[in-house]
């Protein structure tokens, strides 16, 4: 729905789908469990969702609210408009009755179109006996089958599409051969490699081997079950947390990312809560809690009372995010099912993807759906070594079972309204909890699933109360907006994505295993960096919107510098820069925009840039020199940073401005956020960007070279104005708008916008002020509501006169005090003194 056409007037009938609703934290959450979407809202947005019945027009909504909250209908209008327009744009109302189709099961939509990833079981052979094993691995287990067999089927996998391989066992270090196969891998099948290890063995001669090997497509999941060797040797043998913890720090230090797991038991639950702690000591990235599976020794040598509850597990959860975020360590538990919360509304998750895209080789020959499931006999899918694993994939029973199973299948899930959130629970968890040694069921028997409904209905809360938080009343936004939206500050960075979009009509996928979640988290920013950093080092020509600069503005900067400007607008130029300024430029790149800026403050001011790209930052302050001797000062810096964590003081720069790069970042309410931290009271943002004139649809969100071109990471029009106005803005006008390209049928833009900084203050009273607005128009009304009917005197507050005054109103409005002198309007032209800044006033 494009929204920008839609007319939002009086007379507009409203529909919203069937919502489930809770409340959390003193908000308010309404789910459409068949999109799936949700939203988080404050009690006035929860009311004018209320009244939402398909006969209320927006006049009416308008009406009602007035009389609730007791405010004028001028202001009344605004905040249900305001509202109304979100609410559309995030697919939660509509203009037509809501008729939710029938969901067929996945089968239905999706067809098997190559693997994704594969994981190879290389040996039942252990140097532990771990208490809880789920293949019951030991010394003594086969050795499995010679390097030669294995290498044969990751080739078939690869022509199959495998860009990623998982290497596990027992140990797969146990076996020396194992590094023939990671050649094979990494090298002629050029593939990403996971290895699953207990990191006991890292060390000698393996450790020697291991420093050959590329750091870019090889990394570990390293296991312990405990934060000390008291508890960890318990179940893993005497002397192994010493030694395991030497083998990570060896693999940390070499420059491998590891993910440190632990399988939760109820020995080692409570102290699982520093398992962050530990992991940061040790030197791995992410943390990632098993849940225990109900097979292998742990029946042998376990009672039931070995297994955690939900409450107990939920409680761990929460102990680990919040300790793992105070670390800087991932908890990829919470991070993938954040992923499905906050990914893209009308995205249906159904089980997970084994036997579509992915696929384990057992130590026995035989190919399972999984790692969990492999040398379980009823779920072998037959011998590789009596026929393709092609054939295996698509024709065996086994497969074709796990293809036609579906949450749809499920009469528990008829009426969950997170059952394409969570995607039906762990396919591996339900068969197992559910078979007694016999055949399990596929769907509805996963023990732990309560416990991802609390994570997610958890997940909701946090990003709506942060989002609560980040809205910025100070200048006077008071709107009763949506809070958090299903995808808000996502990132689509993936290809699987994409491809799911391109062949099917209804957005369907699938879970992907819970043995691996990690390494994905950082990828955005490491595809813009490598982006940009590549366009650091030879110019990128066609990177760039149609901008040129006047040769005045640029021609004390070197041409190294014009070459890498990869803009889409001119923000630096329209701004009215002032002598003796510190104007800040966000993702300032070679410095073409810091240079300008450097020019215009003069030897009083300052110019300061901020990028998170080594290159580019090598670039700019090579030319700084060249620039300083052309001007003969100096008055440029430039910073390392990520726009949403400015390396500046609060209230330290009169200017901020961006040129085509907020919609680089994954977090846009914190740059906006950022920007106005910064700013002094009445300072200025003047962003230039690219934007759509509709939401971007997934397919191109997904696509990974979109994201540097400034396409994939777009908001619209109508989102980005009103992110710098949840941020605080206030004035905020659209300066310039052209057209740049077309994209699958989606229109995309250069909009350069600017707002300003006002922080109302703690004292604001009505002490008889008036504000009268002297045209052109016969009445306007600001971001607070207030209505000024033209040449008509209205009673303001202290802090609304005050705004009144500042641009960009100054010159629109006449103050009249209490003894009844008036403040003249004062003429804000661009060509004006008190505009330019010049000696001596003009006022």
């Amino acid at each position: 729905m494009n929204i920008q056409t839609i007319e939002i007037k009086d007379s507009l009938i409203l529909h919203k789908p069937s919502l489930y609703a809770f409340n959390r934290e003193g908000l308010h959450f309404f789910v459409d469990a068949q999109a799936p979407n949700w939203i988080a809202l404050d009690s006035r947005g929860a009311r004018l969702l209320s009244w939402v019945d398909g006969k209320t027009s927006l006049g009416q909504l308008a009406q009602l609210y007035a009389g609730l909250y007791e405010v004028d209908l001028g202001k009344a209008w605004l905040h249900a408009r305001t509202f109304v327009q979100e609410a559309l744009a995030k697919g939660i109302l509509s203009l037509e009755p809501v008729k939710a189709d029938t969901y067929k099961g996945r089968q239905h939509y999706l067809k098997p179109q190559g693997l994704k990833e594969f994981w190879i079981h290389l040996t039942q052979t252990c140097n532990l006996s771990c208490s809880h094993c789920l293949v019951s691995s030991n010394p003594k287990g086969e050795k499995g089958p010679e390097i030669e067999f294995y290498k044969k089927i990751a080739s078939q996998s690869s022509s199959l599409g495998v860009k990623r391989f998982y290497v596990t066992g027992g140990e797969p270090f146990a076996r020396t051969d194992i590094f023939d196969l990671i050649g094979y891998i990494t090298g002629p099948l050029d593939c990403e490699l996971i290895l699953l290890t207990n990191a006991t063995l890292i060390e000698g001669e393996r450790l020697k081997k291991l420093e050959a090997l590329d750091r870019k497509k090889i990394k570990f999941q390293v296991s312990l079950d405990g934060t000390t060797a008291k508890t960890n040797d318990a179940i893993r043998g005497k002397g192994v947390f010493d030694r395991a913890s030497q083998g990570l720090k060896s693999l940390a230090a070499l420059g491998f990312d590891v993910s440190f797991t632990a399988a939760v038991t109820k020995t080692n639950l409570k102290e699982l809560e520093d398992l962050p702690q530990l992991a940061k000591n040790l030197g791995a990235k992410s943390v990632h809690l098993m849940w225990l599976h109900n097979r292998g020794r742990v029946l042998e040598t376990q009672e039931k009372s070995f297994f955690p509850d939900n409450a107990e597990l939920m409680a761990l959860a929460r102990e680990v995010k919040q300790q793992a975020d105070s670390l800087g360590i991932i908890f990829d538990n919470y991070e993938s099912i954040k992923s499905r919360v906050n990914g893209q509304p009308g995205v249906k998750y159904d089980l997970s993807g084994l036997c579509w895209e992915s696929l384990c080789l057992y130590v026995d020959g035989h190919v399972y759906p999984s790692a969990a499931m492999a040398g379980f006999p009823l779920l072998s899918l037959g011998d590789a070594r009596k026929e393709s694993l092609r054939n295996l994939w698509l024709d065996s029973p086994v497969a074709k079972k796990f293809r036609k199973a579906s949450v749809a299948q499920a009469k528990n899930f008829q009426n969950d309204p997170f059952k394409f959130l969570t995607g039906g629970g762990d396919l591996e968890h339900s068969y197992f909890f559910s078979s007694n040694g016999k055949e399990g069921s596929l769907v509805g028997h996963d023990p732990y699933y309560k416990l991802y409904v609390e994570l997610m209905k958890n997940i909701m809360s946090k990003l709506g109360q942060a989002k609560q938080k980040s809205f910025n009343t100070k200048s006077g936004f008071s709107s009763p907006v949506i809070l958090h939206a299903m995808g808000d500050d996502s990132i689509a960075c993936s290809e699987d994505a994409k491809d799911w979009l391109d062949l099917q009509k209804t957005p369907v996928r699938t879970l992907h295993s819970n043995c691996v979640l990690a390494f994905d988290v950082e990828k955005p920013y490491r595809i813009v960096q490598q982006f940009y950093g590549k366009a650091a080092d030879k110019p990128q020509a066609d990177l760039c919107c149609p901008i040129k600069y006047a040769d005045s503005e640029i021609s004390h900067i070197p041409q190294e510098v014009i070459d890498r400007f990869y803009g889409c607008g001119s923000p630096i130029t329209q701004a009215q820069v002032r002598l003796g300024e510190t104007a800040l430029d966000l993702g300032s790149g070679a410095g073409i925009d810091v240079f300008i800026a450097a020019k215009k403050v003069g030897s009083q001011g300052k110019a300061i840039g901020v990028d998170m790209t080594d290159q580019m930052l090598g670039v700019a302050r090579e030319c700084q020199k060249t620039v300083a001797q052309n001007l003969g000062f100096d008055a440029v810096e430039f910073k390392k940073g990520y726009l949403e964590s400015i390396p500046v003081e609060n209230q330290s720069v009169d200017l901020v401005t961006s040129n085509c790069v907020i919609n680089l970042s994954p977090n846009k309410p914190k740059v906006f956020a950022e920007m106005w931290r910064i700013l002094k009271d009445h300072g200025r943002a003047v962003a230039a960007d690219i934007v759509s004139d509709e939401p971007v649809p997934l397919n191109l969100q997904a696509h990974k070279d979109l994201w540097g071109e400034c396409i994939s990471g777009s908001l619209s029009e109508a989102e980005f104005v009103a992110g710098l106005e949840k941020a605080g803005f206030y004035g905020i006008s659209v300066l310039k708008k052209t057209f740049w390209k077309e994209v699958e049928g989606h229109k995309f833009y250069s909009v350069t916008v600017r707002g300003y900084k006002f922080e109302k203050k703690a004292g604001c009273r009505f002490i008889g002020q008036k504000a009268i607005y002297l045209g052109p128009y016969k009445a306007t009304v600001d971001e607070e509501g207030h209505v000024f009917p033209r040449n008509e005197a209205i009673e303001v507050c202290t802090d609304t006169a005050a705004k009144l005054s500042a641009a960009p109103y100054a010159g629109q409005f006449r103050i009249l005090e209490p003894d009844g002198a008036g403040i003249l309007p004062i003429p804000m032209a661009e060509e004006s003194c008190c505009a330019t800044g010049a000696p001596g006033g003009c006022c």
